[in-house]
C-alpha cells in the first residue's frame, strides 16, 4: 500500500513539474511575441493533455515510477523520457494535421524547461519524503567495503535505510567471497520474501549500466555483454545531435548568465582578459582550445615568494594540479570555481565540436605521458564539461 502512495505522489509532483513547464514556455511565448500567436484556450485545454498523458507514460515504460535510481541516472532517464514524448507529439500533431495550428516553439521551450523543472521538483520531493520517513526503504548488505556502505548510507534521494533485524526490503550482496551454495540459499529465502536482491561488481572502473543479459535457454545460464557503445557510429551521431540541441535550446539561459559574469569579471580587474585559454587533448589525442572565465589575477609575480613561504603548497600541487590557499584567485573567482561557473564558456567548445556535455575530463598537453594505461580509452571519446571526474571530488580526486 505504502509503494502504491508513493508511486501516485510522485506522478503528481511529476504533473505540476510538467504544467509548470508548459506555463513558462507559453509565458516566455507571449512575453517575447516571436512566435505563432495560438489560442490560450485551445493550446492549454487540448495539447496539454496530451502531454501528461505522453510523458507520464513515458516515465512508467521507463521505470522510473518503480525503480530506485540515483538522482543524475534518472535525470538521464527523464531527459530520455521528455525527448521521446516531445518527438511522439511532434508525429502525433502532424498526423492528425494539427502541426501548424499549435506553436512548435512552444512545445520546444517546454521540453526545454521540463529537463531542469521535472528532475528539480523530483529532487525536492524525495529529499521531503526522505526526511518524513515516508521515502525510506529498508535494506541489508553483505559486503567486506566500508566505502559501498557509506555511499549507499548517504545518498537521501535512494531513501536506504540500514536494517539491523531481518525486517528490510532489498540485499545488497557487494563482492563477497562466500560460496555459490550459500549464494544460492541466500538469494532463495529473499526471494520467497518478494524483496529486491540487487548485485554490485567489484570492479569498479567500468560503467556496467549499458550492460545487457543474454539468457542460455539450453543451459539455463545467463551471461553479461559488456561493450562500448559509445565507439559506435549510432551513439557518436546521436550523442553529437543531443549535445548540439541542447547547448543550443538552452543558449538563452546560459548566454545571460556569461553576460552577468563577464560584466562581474570586468568590474574586479578592468585591464584583464575575460576568458582564459588552454590547449587540452581532445578525441583521438588532437589540440584544442578549452574556454573558461579567467578566474586569477594577471599578475602574478608574487607567486615565488609566496611558495617559498609554503613548500607544502607546491607539494599539493605536483599530486593533484591545484593549490589549497590559491593567493591568485580573485573574489568572483573562487565564487565561479565553487559554483562551476568558470566552466560555462565550455558551451562554446561544445557547438564547435570539441568538447561534448558529458564525458571524461579534458587533460592538458602535459598530462599525456602521466595517462599510463588509460590513455587509449579515455581519448578514444571527446572530453566532457560533466563526468565522473567532475562530481567525484574533481581535483580532489588523484591523477588520472
Amino acid at each position: 500500500m505504502k509503494n502504491i502512495l508513493l508511486k501516485f505522489i510522485l506522478i503528481f509532483v511529476d504533473l505540476i513539474a510538467i504544467f509548470i513547464s508548459i506555463a513558462l514556455a507559453v509565458t516566455i511565448r507571449k512575453a517575447i511575441n516571436l512566435f505563432i500567436d495560438v489560442p490560450e484556450v485551445g493550446y492549454f485545454y487540448t495539447n496539454l493533455r496530451s502531454i501528461y498523458a505522453i510523458q507520464i507514460i513515458s516515465f512508467i515504460f521507463l521505470g522510473i515510477y518503480r525503480k530506485r535510481y540515483d538522482f543524475w541516472h534518472e535525470t538521464h532517464l527523464i531527459i530520455k523520457g521528455s525527448f521521446l514524448s516531445f518527438i511522439i507529439l511532434l508525429a502525433g500533431l502532424a498526423l492528425n494535421q494539427n502541426v501548424d495550428i499549435y506553436s512548435r516553439s512552444t512545445l520546444f521551450l517546454a521540453f526545454l524547461f521540463s529537463i531542469f523543472v521535472i528532475p528539480l521538483f523530483k529532487y525536492t520531493a524525495k529529499i521531503f519524503l526522505f526526511k518524513l520517513g515516508f521515502w525510506e526503504r529498508k535494506v541489508k548488505i553483505i559486503t567486506e567495503n566500508e566505502n559501498f556502505i557509506s555511499e549507499i548510507f548517504s545518498n537521501p534521494y535512494l531513501g536506504y535505510v540500514k536494517s539491523n533485524s531481518s525486517n528490510y526490503d532489498t540485499l545488497f550482496i557487494n563482492g563477497t567471497g562466500m560460496g555459490t551454495e550459500k549464494l544460492n540459499k541466500i538469494i532463495e529465502e529473499n526471494i520467497r520474501y518478494n524483496r529486491d536482491v540487487i548485485f554490485t561488481p567489484v570492479l569498479s572502473e567500468y560503467d556496467f549500466s549499458k550492460m545487457y543479459i543474454c539468457n542460455l535457454f539450453n543451459s539455463r545460464m545467463n551471461i553479461f555483454i559488456l561493450d562500448n557503445k559509445l565507439l559506435l557510429i549510432s551513439s557518436k551521431i546521436i550523442k553529437f545531435l543531443f549535445d548540439y540541441l541542447i547547448t543550443v535550446l538552452s543558449f538563452p539561459f546560459w548566454g545571460l548568465v556569461c553576460l552577468v559574469v563577464a560584466i562581474a569579471i570586468k568590474l574586479e580587474e578592468k585591464k584583464g582578459q575575460l576568458f582564459f585559454k588552454q590547449k587540452r587533448l581532445g578525441i583521438d589525442g588532437k589540440e584544442f582550445t578549452c574556454y573558461k572565465f579567467r578566474t586569477m589575477f594577471e599578475e602574478q609575480s608574487f607567486m615565488a615568494a609566496w611558495l617559498d613561504e609554503h613548500p607544502e603548497e607546491k607539494q599539493y600541487y605536483d599530486i593533484y594540479h591545484k593549490y589549497v590557499n590559491d593567493p591568485r584567485i580573485t573574489r568572483i573567482g573562487a565564487f565561479l570555481r565553487k559554483t562551476s561557473l568558470d566552466e560555462l564558456p565550455q558551451l562554446f567548445n561544445v557547438l564547435k565540436g570539441d568538447m561534448s556535455l558529458i564525458g571524461p575530463r579534458p587533460y592538458m598537453v602535459n598530462e599525456k605521458d602521466s595517462m599510463g594505461d588509460s590513455m587509449m580509452l579515455v581519448l578514444s571519446m571527446k572530453p566532457g564539461i560533466t563526468g565522473l571526474w567532475q562530481v567525484s571530488g574533481r581535483s580532489e580526486t588523484k591523477f588520472p
